[in-house]
Formats: C-alpha cells, structure tokens, sequence
C-alpha cells in the first residue's frame, strides 16, 4: 500500500516511477536499461530484504552507483548503514514533505 501511494506522490511530482516488490524483483528490473537515478529501499521486503539487495547492488558495476534513499520501520545499525553506504533513512510513518526534497536533491522531476 506504502509502495502504490508513494509511486502516485511521485508521479504527481513530475517522476517516472517504477515500481518491484522486492530485492529479487528490484535487481530483475535493474537489468534493463535505461537505470534509475534513485532507489526508494524499504528495509523489509520479502525473499531479499533490503540490506541483502543493497549489499548485492554495490558488487553489481552496471548498477553500484545508483544512489538509494532508505524507507524504514525498523531502522539501521550504524555500522551497516557505514558499510553499505546507506546515507539517508526515513522511518515510518514517512514525512511525505521531507522526502520529496530528499529525492529532489538528489533527483529533479523530469517535468516541471
């Protein structure tokens, strides 16, 4: 339900979304082109959750440099945010305001 509702925010804010249900799915879709220019990561996906995807897409050079911004409920450890690189995390219930500028720094609508 968070994914549906955050893709339409996003749509609405002039970003082409697309959408997996989980890390196994996510790397499915990463191998085709064109590659995003941001991953929205739950912590919490079945099959492969978020750290296993993020572990893997940093050994993956087609995709390593994605940036990703974390969506969590149960928060990170610090020594695995370090090493998995993971800068920015917003826990849940999400600040929609908040986020929308964290993903305009680092990704600007493609339409105004």
């Amino acid at each position: 339900m968070l994914r549906r509702s955050l893709a339409e925010v996003l749509n609405d804010e002039g970003y082409n979304v697309e959408c997996a249900a989980n890390g196994l799915d996510a790397l499915r879709r990463l191998e085709r082109q064109p590659k995003p220019s941001l991953i929205l990561l739950d912590i919490m996906l079945p099959y492969m959750d978020g750290l296993e995807f993020r572990a893997l897409q940093r050994t993956m050079p087609a995709i390593a440099d994605i940036p990703v911004i974390v969506i969590t409920a149960v928060g990170v450890r610090p020594d695995v945010a370090v090493e998995l690189d993971l800068k920015q995390a917003f826990f849940k219930p999400l600040d929609k305001p908040r986020l929308l500028e964290a993903i305009r720094v680092k990704c600007p609508p493609s339409v105004s």
